[in-house]
């Protein structure tokens, strides 16, 4: 027998043991330091292996035998993309009424910044009818960008007409905001800290504080019943107020409810197209820096436990429900099942790139154009595309990982951009005492 080429050996930083994960089957195992080496050096006879090691498929008799596991896995995968929504993202403005430090949108065509035009939203959704209307499941809707939810009257009329035209079809209707205006509509929820810290990243375009008035909004929201999802980016500059923000969460009552109604992100701030103008690249975390410091603030703070409870690819699903949840051979949605559209009528593959003019894949209105050619590049990206992704051993947990930051890094869609599994396997396992 042999080592799986899709079993993965994660080492938990300040332990002895070593989680296995064979992804293809969704199954883990704890191994001591001494076995977990010996495997790996092919050293372990086969009459060692645990029962349960050979049950969850680390080894394989043959190639034949890896082969078929991942086509299994596969077949699944695109059974559960099959039964998965479109996200539709309408992009009603990229004009804002803050002006965050780190705004990733701040260099595109100011030209752009105008509200959607009434005109431009009937042609949405003549671009729906045409291209989605026989989506099963029904495609989900959300606004997103600049700020959807801007208390004025030409921002009503565009809700109103979003919600009608949704209403008509369907369709659910979601909406990511700032929080600003909250108070004035029952509608994610960025939160960047205490009110010090996340009023000089996040202020109103004026300059005064937005934080108070974020606040009141989400009690506002949470005393009405209306789920909250509330975001957190995250830098160097305001991970060590995390405690403090969840401290005030526990004092408003927030952690006290059902994650069906309140739950939180923490949203690694990055380059994407560039560093935004504010934005210091020294105060940037890789993945592996951000987690890392995650675990030794909720280890020092018990209430981060209650405040945020991270993904590590997986390992709270296992931790929670003890195995892990299916392959992933695609993280990047783009022109599959995520599309994102334009106030000026242009057409995108996904929210990371729209309103970026090399990404334009097309328009909806005032006329229909698609990009077919610059669609299927989008389209066939996943990890048996991208030659770097061959033979990777992670390929079924990174799933190549962005497709825009890929482009963006490397110059090509079809390239990788890396996500650091087995480091990130070590830390969830820690944060989540599998290893005693």
């Amino acid at each position: 027998m042999k080592l799986s080429r899709s079993t993965i050996l994660a080492k938990i930083p300040g332990r002895d043991e070593v989680l296995a994960v064979q992804p293809l089957t969704s199954q883990a195992a704890l191994l001591d330091g001494d076995t977990a080496r010996a495997l790996e050096a092919g050293a372990l006879p086969d009459s060692a292996l645990p029962e349960a090691v050979r049950a969850a498929h680390f080894f394989v008799e043959s190639e034949g035998e890896d082969r078929a596991l991942l086509a299994e896995a596969y077949a699944d995968y695109l059974a559960e993309v099959e039964a998965t929504p479109a996200q539709l993202t309408v992009v009603p403005s990229f004009g804002c009424n803050l002006k965050c430090t780190y705004c990733y949108q701040e260099a595109f065509d100011p030209e752009a910044r105008g509200l959607i035009s009434p005109a431009a939203i009937d042609g949405f959704f003549a671009y729906l009818d045409r291209f989605h209307a026989s989506d099963s499941p029904r495609p989900q809707l959300t606004l997103f960008g600049g700020e959807p939810l801007v208390d004025g009257s030409a921002h009503h009329d565009r809700l109103g007409r979003f919600l009608q035209g949704a209403g008509q079809r369907g369709l659910r209707l979601a909406a990511v905001t700032n929080g600003y205006d909250l108070e004035a509509r029952e509608v994610q929820v960025t939160l960047d800290g205490p009110e010090a810290i996340h009023d000089a990243r996040r202020p109103h375009a004026s300059g005064k504080g937005t934080f108070a008035r974020v606040v009141r909004g989400i009690d506002a929201l949470v005393a009405r019943g209306v789920p909250v999802n509330l975001r957190v980016v995250v830098d160097r500059e305001n991970i060590e107020a995390l405690p403090a923000l969840a401290h005030l969460a526990a004092d408003h009552g927030w952690l006290e409810l059902p994650e069906s109604r309140f739950k939180t992100q923490l949203g690694r701030n990055y380059e994407l197209f560039g560093c935004a103008s504010r934005q210091k690249r020294e105060a940037l975390f890789d993945r592996v820096e951000l987690w890392a410091r995650y675990v030794e603030l909720a280890e020092a703070e018990p209430l981060l436990r209650r405040f945020h409870l991270p993904r590590f690819h997986g390992i709270r699903h296992l931790a929670e429900k003890g195995e892990l949840p299916a392959p992933n051979f695609d993280a990047c949605p783009a022109a599959k099942k995520e599309w994102a559209f334009s106030p000026d009528g242009g057409l995108y593959g996904c929210t990371a790139t729209v309103g970026n003019a090399r990404y334009r894949l097309g328009s909806y209105w005032p006329e229909v154009s698609r990009d077919e050619v610059a669609i299927q590049r989008w389209r066939k990206r996943n990890v048996f595309s991208i030659p770097k992704c061959s033979g990777c051993s992670l390929a079924a947990v990174c799933g190549g990982g962005c497709g825009a930051v890929a482009a963006q890094t490397g110059g090509e869609v079809l390239g990788p951009d890396c996500r650091p599994v087995r480091e990130l396997y070590g830390l969830g396992a820690r944060f989540y005492g599998l290893a005693p």
